[in-house]
């Protein structure tokens, strides 16, 4: 069962897969069709907001890095429209970053459609 507080933002939980969650997390996020979001953004042709996919990536960056902060983004590049659904995805940790990105199914080895950077407040 999805987490409510998750599940207004328009997407559902991680699933990590990653054992070492201090340098690489990966997973799955996945955005559910069936959320009222769509239904504005946009009638009848469905599309992932850029909020809701940097929402998922700081959440995770939370999950990945426990002792820092995710504070600013930086250089978020979105290279096609997302539509709900599954999509893979990775963070790894570099110093005081977090590199995202994200990948169609069964793209990972190919260009990400998403990739940005998350500075990250705390300890080194």
């Amino acid at each position: 069962m999805p987490d409510p507080e998750n599940r207004k933002a328009g997407e559902r939980p991680v699933r990590p897969d990653a054992p070492h969650r201090d340098s690489v997390l990966s997973g799955v996020f996945y955005f559910d069709p069936a959320d009222s979001i769509y239904a504005d953004h946009f009638p009848g042709c469905p599309v992932v907001p850029g909020s809701v996919v940097i929402s998922a990536f700081l959440k995770a960056g939370r999950t990945a890095v426990p002792e820092r902060t995710p504070g600013r983004i930086q250089d978020f590049k979105f290279r096609a429209f997302l539509t709900p659904g599954a999509y893979p995805f990775r963070m790894e940790a570099a110093g005081h970053r977090l590199m995202c990105r994200l990948w169609r199914p069964g793209a990972e080895t190919r260009r990400p459609l998403v990739t940005g950077t998350i500075l990250c407040q705390g300890a080194e």
